[in-house]
């Protein structure tokens, strides 16, 4: 295989790690330490509710307090062994942890119990495409964008689990929706104009969504080997 094409699918799973690392996430308020506070206060006054002691670990995590985070959400689950959003937070608690395998069986668990709590998938998928699972992480975005097929990034996400399956149709596909989300995607673009050029050899297209990324980043990464594709594609007639 070319050299530069394995380059390029190396490039695109790497962004995809930082991309998990930074995204997979619940989608919450803002958490400060007064929020530490403030669900402590709830914590005392009701005692034997699970989602207050929830709460408390959602506030402890958002800081980086991890042990203390688990000891509220383990009490979640203690007193409500059936509590879907408390497995699902010590999942992503545990994988903030590095204990992968834990969080990818604590997430299907609170799809288990609430098969409805969907952004569950999202953050598996995520998991999966971190540990290489690239076959799971697939299947678990597309259940995630069955419900929300405009959630910004999910498609970006899908086609960068297609791609080192060397799956490079449904990749395009997925990119090329993200770009419909959102048009000022930079990876999107950058990603295809790798692959139609490297994968395809359609100078036009590779040379539009290049040329889109180097305008959109004027910190992209390796701006100075895309400046150097973008020349030796307009060179050739």
């Amino acid at each position: 295989m070319d050299k530069k094409r394995v380059n390029f699918i190396e490039i695109i799973i790497l962004s995809g790690i930082i991309l998990v690392l930074s995204m997979w996430s619940y989608s919450r308020n803002k958490i400060w330490n007064s929020d530490i506070d403030l669900w402590k206060d709830c914590v005392q006054k009701s005692p034997h509710k699970p989602r207050p002691h929830e709460n408390l670990g959602v506030a402890y995590e958002k800081v980086g307090e991890y042990e203390k985070a688990l000891k509220s959400v383990e009490k979640a689950i203690q007193i409500n062994p059936r509590y879907a959003n408390a497995y699902y937070n010590y999942g992503l608690i545990v994988h903030k942890l590095g204990e992968t395998d834990k969080a990818i069986l604590m997430i299907k668990k609170s799809l288990e119990m609430d098969p409805h709590l969907v952004l569950a998938y999202y953050s598996l998928g995520g998991i999966y495409f971190g540990k290489g699972r690239y076959e799971e992480s697939v299947e678990a975005l597309n259940n995630f964008l069955k419900i929300y097929p405009n959630f910004p990034e999910a498609h970006h996400s899908l086609a960068m689990a297609y791609a080192p399956q060397r799956q490079f149709d449904k990749a395009v596909e997925e990119f090329e929706r993200e770009i419909r989300i959102n048009p000022y995607h930079t990876l999107a673009h950058l990603n295809l104009g790798q692959i139609y050029w490297y994968e395809f050899q359609k100078k036009e297209k590779a040379l539009y969504h290049l040329k889109a990324a180097l305008a959109l980043d004027p910190f992209l990464p390796n701006r100075g080997g895309i400046q150097n594709l973008v020349r030796q594609l307009e060179r050739i007639l």
